[in-house]
């Protein structure tokens, strides 16, 4: 453990709360690629890591000028924040827990300190899976970072048996309100049609 990580371990348990691990990266991180998805148990044992809770674009911020011992002062918003970290020397790896929290804010900062180089790895935990694959917009950040060679299979068109058998049994009612001459059921369906065509649950099945 460095000064400076002794240092940063003493700031947050003075009631930051996030936990930075900094240790030389060991032979089991090597063997895997710079942009993973594993068990969130494991994500906070990596080494050579700065763990992060919570995916918030403010506390990543705010954890990586700690960590590049940048002052905060007069650095009030996350664009000012982001600037004096880019023109810093800071080369970091993140592990970030519940990413499928990730707001677009927070993607589109991880996504400059990336292409920056700031960030060399991260890796990601999602505990909500299917909260996750929702997500069309972590969902692209996920594969255009190779994301996808983890552990969570994203595929954008993974649909729920319920999302399915609700289609089917307004397609039947359709049906029966046709045979059954229910009044206005054209009108019906073609607003149903026009619900499916905006919603997500469309847009998946149609992929």
């Amino acid at each position: 453990m460095t000064d400076r990580g002794e240092q940063l371990l003493r700031i947050f348990d003075s009631g930051f709360e996030s936990e930075v691990i900094r240790v030389k990266e060991n032979s089991e991180n090597k063997s895997e690629g710079n942009f993973c998805i594993v068990e969130s148990e494991r994500l906070k044992q990596l080494k050579g890591f700065i763990y992060i809770t919570y995916p918030s674009a403010s506390y990543i911020l705010k954890t990586l000028l700690l960590y590049a011992g940048i002052p905060a002062k007069g650095l009030s918003t996350n664009a000012e924040k982001f600037r004096a970290i880019v023109k810093s020397d800071l080369k970091v790896n993140l592990a970030i827990d519940n990413f499928e929290n990730a707001s677009r804010q927070t993607l589109v900062f991880l996504r400059e300190l990336i292409n920056a180089k700031k960030l060399e790895k991260v890796y990601v935990g999602v505990r909500d899976e299917r909260k996750a694959l929702r997500n069309a917009k972590l969902l692209d950040f996920l594969q255009e970072f190779g994301f996808e060679s983890g552990r969570l299979k994203l595929e954008s068109d993974s649909v729920t048996l319920f999302s399915i058998l609700l289609v089917i049994m307004i397609g039947f009612g359709i049906i029966v309100a046709y045979r059954l001459g229910v009044e206005y059921a054209p009108v019906y369906a073609f607003f149903i049609l026009i619900y499916f065509l905006r919603s997500s649950l469309f847009r998946e099945i149609r992929k």
